[in-house]
């Protein structure tokens, strides 16, 4: 059964990888594709919009299929249009391939999920289920900062081939291993929008801006970082980045489960809020070894709130309508992605009317907004849930 689960882990890993490995390519993509940073940060938007927008539509769509099917014809896709990405000549072109690359991955990461929960016994979905996420984390964590040094290394369009690579190896992986697989009738959007309330919608918007500020300084993370150290390669700030993320996943859970999952997201969006701003005022500083080092601290501290908040907003969330759980949390997903996407746009505008200086304090002020709103959505929800 592991040797099962570690294929389709190997897709969440490389699709996280494609999703992440951006931030760090924008210089190497805006200086070969001569359009501006901002207009390269674009690239995230539109992968993400895209995810967010087809993870639901598709999973719907595709219920009636043959799981193991869908799986090998999405990670197909995701591989061909990675390749293409590598060897387009447009701007244009990429956009359109980035758009591809991104519905396939809505569709292969639920399955994952489905087909994970299948293969596990009852007792053991929950870990199956916890792995199949953990593949997204680790691209965060290695396979974007390996995809970043293969792109400075060589050019980024090695990063997009290596992508390529993965995925054709996960669909012999999910082709030859995998057994033939049913799964339950799924849910329809409508009968998925039932339930729904205006808390839920309320604490799914948290997540929309919260992520938004968050994704409006990675996105852009390499201009900013090279612009207060002079360090081009920012890969190993990635690394530092990822630990962070791991410890934060991992801080969340434990504070969800010790203090409550309210006052875990209150810290972590707190938190993050004022580490976002610190890019803005590290910027201030003249590249030096001192700078180095207070970037390197800034950078795995800030994962810890970033990732932090995530256990304890979709512990929130369940409570919110714990009957609907898994709807719940694909919404979560969706939003999460959102934000991601608009995090390019909204720092991409930022960097077109001031500079790249002012993307982290942008970001800190919308994470502010959405503690706040936070809070008015944690005493609304007292008076009705709690």
């Amino acid at each position: 059964m592991y040797y099962r689960l570690l294929i389709l882990v190997l897709g969440t890993f490389i699709i996280g990888t494609d999703d992440f490995v951006i931030a760090g390519l924008l210089p190497a993509i805006s200086n070969d594709m001569d359009v501006s940073i901002a207009a390269a940060g674009q690239l995230v938007t539109v992968f993400a919009i895209a995810y967010a927008i087809g993870s639901p539509l598709f999973g719907t769509l595709t219920m009636n299929l043959p799981l193991k099917a869908l799986l090998i014809l999405s990670m197909l896709l995701f591989a061909v249009a990675n390749a293409l990405s590598a060897v387009v000549t447009s701007f244009e072109m990429l956009f359109l391939t980035r758009i591809v690359a991104a519905l396939a991955a809505a569709v292969f990461t639920p399955l994952a999920m489905t087909a994970s929960a299948s293969l596990a016994s009852d007792k053991m979905r929950g870990k199956a289920l916890s792995f199949i996420l953990a593949g997204i984390t680790i691209g965060l964590v290695l396979g974007a900062p390996i995809g970043t040094w293969i792109g400075n290394a060589l050019t980024w369009r090695y990063s997009f081939i290596f992508v390529s690579l993965v995925s054709f190896i996960t669909v012999i992986g999910v082709l030859v291993f995998l057994p033939k697989m049913e799964r339950e009738a799924e849910l329809t959007i409508r009968e998925r929008l039932k339930g729904f309330n205006k808390i839920i919608l309320l604490t799914l918007c948290v997540n929309i801006i919260g992520t938004t500020g968050g994704f409006m300084t990675y996105t852009y993370i390499a201009p900013i970082i090279t612009g207060i150290t002079n360090v081009e390669n920012i890969s190993v700030f990635l690394v530092l980045f990822g630990i962070g993320a791991l410890l934060g996943n991992l801080v969340g859970g434990y504070f969800t489960d010790k203090i409550g999952a309210a006052k875990t997201l209150k810290l972590s969006l707190g938190g993050f809020a004022i580490l976002l701003a610190a890019f803005s005022f590290l910027s201030l500083l003249n590249p030096s070894t001192f700078a180095i080092v207070m970037v390197s601290i800034v950078a795995i501290l800030w994962g810890i709130p970033g990732f932090g908040m995530n256990p304890a907003l979709n512990s929130f969330l369940i409570s919110l309508n714990p009957k609907q759980a898994q709807m719940v949390l694909s919404f979560s997903a969706s939003a999460l992605y959102m934000g991601i996407g608009l995090g390019a746009f909204i720092g991409g505008g930022v960097i077109s009317v001031s500079s790249v200086n002012y993307v982290g304090l942008g970001s800190g002020v919308l994470v502010l907004i959405a503690l706040m709103l936070f809070i008015f959505v944690y005493r609304a929800a007292n008076k009705i849930f709690f």
